[in-house]
């Protein structure tokens, strides 16, 4: 059963989901952990400091969800099933500052990193042709990577005192097992719940295992205190403020690639991404983080493994976000819920995770096969994945050789992948116009004007079912072109940029008019007949179809895709 958008799924199926979408939110809340940690807070200290983690979570994911209009005006929220959880992306410098300047400065740095979303939320669609993209699925894929590694790292216990352990990796292969097999053979209802059922039974074993072996279920308890505010005062600390920047770059462009994903996951028939859309979503992703400063915690962002989890359920109903969102702001307001959060497994969340990142992954390889990837594009997203896995494969090297200058920016290999295509993509000057022009002789048959428009469609990086219409639109009018143009050539001119494929199609003779309508009788002009049939044809397949005569009398068709 699959369940969209604005549906209205029975109240078992939004808690279950929303169930499951927590406890995988719930692996993200070890970045504010460390980070409290690193700033040295005290046991009562790091309970308040999960509390507020938990609200900004809830609220962020509220505001996601939302997806309305302020006051009428301003749309604030993609509306999707798109939860907030907090930036791994944030973290590097959060933690470099939380050792220096506490809590108050990753506070302060985070506002503004927020801030800085917002900005950018309302330049997206001035700045596609530099976000283009197969730049969005390359930060897909690459964040569908990271996100299975840290799963690996959490099932395994890389890190800990005693790596595979019986009972952390045994319950969480366990329910690794568990969510496979029921994805793979259960029945429609059952799949729906597999990750909740599996994340079930793995917790279920990890605490029957703790008390055969007589070791506690979890290693720590929060005080049973309520939620305490203003825990801190936010201070503002230049130096480090340009790690953070990047980092929000990167959450923007993630939060761009989540709701493109979202988009394409509800829409059978998806063509192009819905930039007011995006907007809405990467809006509502800053505020969160503001708020999220605001109360003194780190910056979050949209999460692309829930993207997964909704894919893998079939469940997308916006509804279920709205009951997470609200459960954690529950949860934030109980004394001691973060002792209840925090006692799942993590290898149990890295099984969730696991199996959640490999939809992620998928859904970043679909989009880079959208575009027809000429050169230029080949090398932005080559050499951005070899950066990006060089990073975390050499990072010796990187730290030694990096420039003082680089040091606060290049934070993560995230970050050196997502820099490298886009400067890259920025000196190429992807995304800008480029024209073509080719002289075509109908009785030289279609093939040469097909394989002039494939060429221009791979020199443009034109998406693959806009370039498909295209080719259909020349095919079409090649039927009529003989009777039209006779034995002299059809200029051809292709205009292709970021947001729209143009082809031009100019000859001497007769012009192409809509014909009478097809009859049996013999009088009927056989020719103004086809004629029209063509010109229907070529109206339904173009998004924008432009008959007009020339200045030198020549007639001309322009023929508009958007893409």
């Amino acid at each position: 059963m699959v369940y969209d958008r604005l549906s209205h799924p029975p109240l078992p199926v939004v808690l279950a989901a929303a169930a499951q979408h927590m406890g995988l939110m719930a692996v993200t809340l070890v970045f504010p952990l460390l980070i409290a940690r690193a700033a040295g807070a005290d046991a009562s200290m790091q309970g308040h400091y999960m509390q507020l983690s938990m609200l900004a979570m809830g609220v962020g994911t509220l505001i996601q969800a939302w997806g309305g209009r302020l006051f009428g005006r301003v749309r604030i929220g993609s509306g999707f099933l798109l939860p907030a959880v907090f930036a791994a992306a944030y973290l590097p410098p959060a933690l470099q500052v939380a050792r220096t300047g506490g809590l108050e400065a990753v506070a302060g740095l985070t506002i503004a990193a927020g801030l800085s979303q917002i900005v950018l939320s309302r330049l997206i669609g001035r700045l596609r042709p530099y976000l283009s993209i197969e730049i969005v699925g390359l930060v897909v894929f690459m964040i569908g990577i990271i996100l299975g590694i840290v799963a690996f790292r959490l099932i395994t216990g890389i890190g800990q005192p005693q790596p595979l352990e019986t009972r952390g990796t045994g319950t969480a292969i366990l329910a690794l097992a568990v969510m496979l097999g029921l994805s793979v053979w259960g029945g429609a209802r059952i799949r729906n719940l597999a990750v909740l059922i599996g994340m079930g039974l793995g917790t279920i074993a990890y605490f029957g295992a703790s008390l055969t072996m007589g070791l506690p279920f979890a290693d720590g308890a929060a005080p049973l205190e309520v939620i305490e505010w203003p825990l801190i005062v936010p201070t503002f600390e230049a130096t480090a403020l340009p790690g953070f920047l990047v980092g929000a770059l990167a959450c923007t462009l993630r939060a761009f690639g989540d709701v493109v994903a979202s988009q394409k996951a509800g829409d059978r028939d998806w063509r192009r991404p819905d930039y007011p859309n995006i907007e809405a979503g990467v809006l509502a992703d800053g505020i969160g983080s503001v708020f999220a400063g605001v109360i003194g915690t780190m910056g979050i962002n949209t999460y692309s493994a829930s993207v997964g989890l909704s894919v893998v359920t079939g469940i997308r109903a916006r509804r279920v976000a709205l009951v997470a969102g609200a459960g954690w702001v529950v949860l934030a307001f109980l004394p001691g819920s973060a002792t209840f959060v925090l006692a799942i497994p993590q290898g149990v969340l890295g099984a969730a995770l696991l199996f959640a990142s490999c939809f992620v992954v998928l859904a970043g390889i679909s989009i880079l096969g959208q575009r027809m990837l000429d050169a230029r594009r080949t090398i932005v997203i080559g050499l951005g994945l070899l950066l990006w896995v060089s990073f975390d494969q050499m990072p010796a090297f990187y730290a030694d050789n990096l420039p003082d200058l680089l040091r606060p920016v290049v934070t993560s290999s995230l970050v050196l992948g997502l820099l490298t295509a886009l400067l890259l993509n920025a000196a190429f000057r992807i995304g800008s116009r480029t024209t073509r022009q080719f002289a075509w002789r109908p009785a030289d048959g279609f093939a040469p004007l097909r394989d002039f428009l494939r060429e221009s469609g791979e020199a443009g990086g034109v998406r693959a079912d806009a370039m498909l219409r295209l080719v259909q639109l020349a095919d079409e009018f090649s039927h009529a072109a003989p009777a039209l143009a006779g034995a002299s050539p059809v200029a051809v001119t292709t205009r292709m940029d970021e947001y729209r494929l143009e082809v031009s199609l100019s000859w001497t003779g007769t012009a192409l008019e809509p014909g009478p309508q097809p009859s049996l009788e013999d009088h009927v002009d056989e020719d103004g007949v086809m004629n029209g049939v063509v010109l229907a044809l070529m109206t339904r397949l173009a998004d924008r179809l432009i008959r007009r005569r020339l200045p030198d009398g020549r007639h001309e068709i322009l023929c508009v895709v958007e893409q």
